[in-house]
């Protein structure tokens, strides 16, 4: 009976959130088109389209392999400028982006961290340590990232930069799995999913340098084993390090892989161990900077600001098999949070509830990768596996997915490291399909469909109906559409001569875990400060300490939120 009733609860989740993700993401179309042309390719309804004068000039092109990379670079840089009318540069909503973005104003005034601030139970939030030192708890690999883009100007140019260098360098590493005309397609399907519709380039979570780490590990692979060179040794290591710097748990399911098979070759002496020292001087290199960089924080080497977090705040608790500890909290909104993390945790501590709960991470992973058209070539997937060509790259790409899925809750951005292993699957999968009858048909459609449905995701972004305002149209699954009162009230202020400390009351609604008290790194020199509402009695040493600025108070709990003039 616990075997059928822990069956029909994860049909029942598996439906429900397949419900979920159509209705809200636009997938009901996409799967209806879909559907549509496997009926038509089924009964042999697929018109023949003359397509091979244009595969031949493509291949043509794809053949010079740099400029085919160059090119994928450029276009992706292009693409997303020409959709900055709809949209524009965003802003931080989030607690992963105010903690990348407080990593990068830190590295960005030339420290490695924040002191402690005198008043800091008035700064605490979410995915930030206040001691020993203020600093994010997040790996450094995103935040030095924005912070070269704040260097030259601003924060997001960093991530449209590596959005493009991604995009090129995917289509650099599935050069050396595919034919350069399939590598090719896989660098045009990639500006298309991650660098105009995706949270990636529309916000600073992170993803696109993780996927850039994997995709120089697995492209440097093929290449040393027909070729070995110092250079591609240099490039796997950069890779191994820039995983360890951003997503070090899933970038191990990618790298570990890739290391047993080189070390298999030289232990086979069809590779000299030689070519394997480059790659781990570099790898070394990147573990010693972060060794350096846990030490200025945490005061100890070996402690990443993650441990920290976990250890005061309870949070996150990403594995299910670990015990968390048990926290109370003075702060009402700290301790539902913690409450929040709790619960998510409890959800996943049995085996039937991990397996149910996994099947909408599950979905999420695949509506962000793939979705319903790029899903047409998968159903050769068992073709390709036997086929053994790619047999390296499916079980990276699959440990990747095993391991964001044990996680207790997961983005698509954990599995960032196998992006290259998913988008070869998928065209190698493909080429197995054109071989097949309407294959050809069929491939050409599918990326046509997903075109369709970018156009449509850009254009409801700009009609503002009423039901457009509860869904995200600015990526193609997993974020709810942004809160931007803090954004608003921040430009109003700013418009507002002098130096300002916002006061921000607790929210009441136990649902509601937005944070507002994000500060840039050096608080004291910030020209607006935003602190917790801790009361009348707290709140005097506060009032005190920042004697001279202007005292407003943000109630967050309407909407808009408002802003009055502080009054004891």
């Amino acid at each position: 009976m616990a075997v059928l009733s822990h069956t029909l609860e994860f049909v029942i989740y598996l439906v429900s959130g397949i419900g979920y993700g159509l209705y809200f993401d636009l997938n009901s179309i996409e799967a209806g088109l879909v559907g549509l042309l496997l009926i038509c390719a089924w009964r042999g309804w697929l018109p023949a389209i003359p397509i091979r004068r244009w595969w031949r000039a493509w291949t043509g092109f794809a053949q010079r392999r740099k400029t085919a990379v160059a090119v994928v670079f450029f276009a992706a840089l292009l693409a997303r400028v020409l959709v900055l009318p709809f949209f524009p540069v965003p802003h931080p909503v989030v607690a992963d982006e105010f903690s990348h973005l407080l990593i990068a104003d830190t590295l960005s005034h030339g420290r490695l961290t924040n002191p402690v601030h005198p008043l800091w139970p008035h700064f605490e939030s979410l995915h930030i340590i206040q001691r020993p030192t203020y600093n994010s708890d997040y790996f450094p690999g995103q935040g030095a990232a924005l912070a070269l883009g704040e260097a030259v100007g601003h924060p997001w140019l960093a991530v449209w930069l590596l959005s493009a260098a991604m995009c090129a360098l995917l289509c650099w590493m599935l050069q050396g799995w595919l034919p350069p005309a399939w590598a090719l397609a896989g660098g045009a399907i990639a500006i298309l999913r991650f660098d105009i519709a995706s949270y990636w380039i529309n916000g600073y979570y992170g993803g696109s340098l993780a996927a850039l780490g994997g995709a120089l590990v697995l492209g440097a692979y093929p290449r040393l084993v027909r070729r070995p060179s110092a250079t591609l040794s240099i490039l796997a290591g950069l890779g191994v390090a820039i995983l360890a710097c951003t997503r070090p748990f899933e970038g191990l399911a990618v790298t570990a892989p890739i290391t047993i098979a080189v070390a298999w070759r030289i232990f086979e002496r069809r590779l000299s161990f030689r070519w394997s020292i480059p790659a781990a001087v570099v790898v070394m290199l990147g573990v010693a900077g972060l060794m350096i960089y846990s030490r200025a924080v945490t005061g100890d080497p070996l402690r990443p600001p993650y441990s920290v977090n976990q250890a005061t705040y309870g949070w996150p608790m990403a594995l299910p098999w670990f015990h968390p500890p048990n926290r109370t909290f003075a702060n009402v909104e700290l301790q539902r949070y913690y409450d929040f993390e709790r619960d998510v945790h409890d959800r996943n501590s049995s085996v039937g509830d991990l397996i149910k709960n996994s099947t909408l991470k599950l979905q999420n992973t695949w509506r962000f990768y793939f979705g319903p058209a790029l899903s047409i070539p998968l159903i050769m997937l068992v073709a390709l596996w036997n086929s053994g060509r790619q047999s390296l790259l499916l079980v990276s790409g699959g440990l990747t997915l095993l391991l964001t899925l044990i996680e207790t809750g997961s983005s698509p951005h954990y599995a960032a490291a196998a992006t290259g292993c998913f988008l070869a699957a998928l065209l190698g999968c493909a080429r197995k399909l054109c071989r097949r009858r309407s294959g050809a048909q069929l491939m050409l459609a599918a990326p046509a469909v997903m075109l369709l449905i970018l156009g449509i995701r850009v254009g409801l972004e700009q009609l503002h109906l009423p039901f457009t305002q509860k869904v995200n149209y600015e990526s193609w699954c997993c974020v709810h559409p942004p809160n931007l009162n803090k954004a608003h009230i921040g430009r109003t202020l700013e418009a507002v001569p002098g130096r300002h400390l916002v006061l921000v009351k607790p929210k009441t609604d136990p649902a509601n875990v937005l944070q507002w008290i994000y500060n840039d790194a050096q608080i004291d020199a910030s020209r607006i400060v935003w602190a917790r509402d801790l009361g009348e009695g707290k709140n005097q040493d506060l009032l005190e300490y920042f004697r001279g600025r202007r005292v407003w108070v943000v109630d967050p709990n309407v909407e808009p939120a408002t802003l009055k003039p502080y009054a004891p």
